[in-house]
């Protein structure tokens, strides 16, 4: 019996960013809902579309990713075991990994770095492979 693709609801503003983590995640064998907006984003998981896992931006217009996480986590309730959440950026901070902690996502992705490091933390997210810290 064939395996059910993960389904990831991918955020970016930026189009040409949206289009190759889509392009690459599909490669990867994820089935990828892509929009360009936090209000886009929220309007799918409001509507009940299935969705596996969040990678969102965090810079992006109107409501940037810190705001969309805390509208998944407080507004939506959905937790971060219903709904894992992985955050992009391409600007890198000192508090960064405790902010995004504090906010519930599972994990942080620096845009530039090889995108096999997202890959591989989303598919560990959806249960497509197991990390190598597993109990198990």
């Amino acid at each position: 019996m064939e395996r059910k693709k993960p389904c990831v609801l991918l955020v970016d503003d930026d189009a040409m960013t949206l289009r190759l983590f889509q392009d690459y995640l599909e490669i990867e064998g994820f089935s990828v809902t892509p929009v360009n907006a936090a209000q886009a984003a929220l309007e799918v998981l409001i509507r009940g579309d299935h969705i596996d896992l969040v990678i969102t931006d965090i810079m992006m217009a109107r409501i940037d990713g810190w705001e969309f996480l805390h509208m998944i986590r407080k507004k939506l309730k959905l937790d971060d075991l219903k709904l894992p959440v992985i955050v992009m950026t391409a600007f890198i901070c000192d508090t960064l990994e405790v902010k995004a902690l504090q906010y519930g996502a599972n994990g942080i992705y620096i845009k530039g770095t090889p995108i096999q490091k997202l890959v591989h933390e989303a598919k560990i997210q959806t249960g497509l492979v197991r990390s190598k810290f597993s109990d198990a």
